[in-house]
């Protein structure tokens, strides 16, 4: 049996910024990385890193290498207006395939051992004789780890695997088309589902095409025929490279598992933001967390277990930082927004809302904004009808 001290499964986003993170922490830690898949492998993403997540990528050791297009302007719609402002901070639209992929490079070059093609399959959290933590089972072979940091996305098994929970899922589907002049980051929110509907310019192969797609954070049988009907209102229906695909996420719920024993979640596996969809910044976040928090299970001695305290520690350095302070407000009011409230509506179509959008995709914090709207809310609410 392999013994190492931390065992991160997924090499997407989360597990790249764990892997790195913990090793960073805890210098010398013997770390391995397994993923079910082989790279460069495509996962349905609008593939956009926002300011937030920028910073976040530059916070867990990581760099943007690969190429990828430069949006300046977000665009929200709602209500049958549209509201363009500046970012602060451009975002940059990748090609997950790509982006990927040198990401496991990356944390290759730092030391790191990536094993593809390893799926989990098992995990027992009572611990090898003489040695607390777990093992699990892997495509790898058996692995005995002091620390276990669970990142293998909205699909994979290690929340059934420790006994959680699935998680509240919500439905995406996505299409790649060649670009039409269209260089905004566009949010829809009138495409008649629970969510939005997006446009994001991007790259493939060296040509310049578009990411598009729509979002409900509900199950919704809707979803399918709205997303023809928006790409037709749109002018992008017809025949495209890529095919529409379907998808789901897993929405982060403020108040559900972190993770079990020495085994923490990180990324998908805890969850995206509901408001927006976005997964990427809070994947870099939440698997940077994790892996710095694990790193404090490795400076222990090797016999002693990290007891319920390790999910506890997790939890309360997630809530105390920037990223988990905004996704915590997302999630407040995410089904406020998306509910289809006509007030909400009506206050989402002002431009304070799009420049609280805009805020939030540059990586500020979107706080005293948000603010300013509850307060106009409440007065809209004592106003007459």
């Amino acid at each position: 049996m392999r013994e190492v001290d931390l065992l991160v499964a997924g090499a997407g986003p989360a597990g790249c910024a764990a892997a790195l993170s913990a090793r960073r922490a805890a210098a010398g830690a013997r770390v391995l990385v397994v993923d079910a898949a082989r790279f460069p492998r495509d996962k349905p993403c609008g593939g956009a890193l926002t300011g937030g997540g920028l910073r976040e990528m530059e916070r867990a050791g990581l760099a943007l290498r690969v190429p990828h297009a430069t949006a300046t302007h977000a665009v929200l719609r709602v209500e049958g207006r549209a509201a363009r402002v500046a970012l602060a901070r451009p975002a940059a639209v990748v090609r997950r395939s790509v982006w990927d992929a040198d990401l496991v490079a990356q944390v290759r070059a730092g030391g790191i051992e990536v094993v593809e093609g390893a799926p989990l399959r098992a995990i027992d959290l009572a611990g090898a004789p003489g040695r607390a933590g777990g093992v699990a089972e892997t495509g790898a072979g058996p692995v005995a780890f002091r620390a276990l940091v669970c990142a293998d996305g909205s699909g994979g098994p290690s929340r059934r695997l420790l006994g959680l929970p699935a998680g509240r899922r919500a439905p995406l589907r996505e299409a790649l088309l060649p670009r039409r002049g269209q260089e905004d980051l566009v949010f829809d929110l009138d495409a008649g589902v629970a969510g939005y509907a997006w446009r994001f310019p991007c790259v493939e192969g060296g040509s310049s095409v578009e990411n598009t797609g729509i979002y409900s954070m509900v199950g919704d049988p809707r979803l399918a025929p709205a997303h023809s009907r928006w790409m037709e209102a749109e002018g992008l229906a017809g025949p495209h490279p890529g095919a529409v695909q379907p998808w789901s996420l897993r929405l982060f719920d403020p108040s559900g598992p972190v993770g079990a024993g020495p085994a923490l979640l990180a990324g998908d596996a805890l969850g995206a933001d509901p408001l927006a969809g976005e997964g990427i910044r809070y994947a870099l976040w939440s698997g940077r967390v994790a892996g710095s928090v694990a790193a404090g299970v490795l400076r222990l001695p090797p016999a002693l277990a990290p007891g319920r305290w390790l999910a506890a520690a997790y939890r309360a350095r997630l809530a105390a930082s920037r990223s988990g302070a905004t996704l915590r407000l997302l999630c407040l009011l995410a089904p406020r927004l998306h509910g289809g409230a006509s007030r909400w509506r009506r206050i989402a179509s002002d431009r304070e809302v799009a420049e609280a959008l805009g805020a939030l995709v540059s990586g500020l914090h979107p706080a005293p904004a948000v603010l300013r709207l509850l307060g106009r809310y409440r007065a809209l609410r004592r106003a007459p009808p």
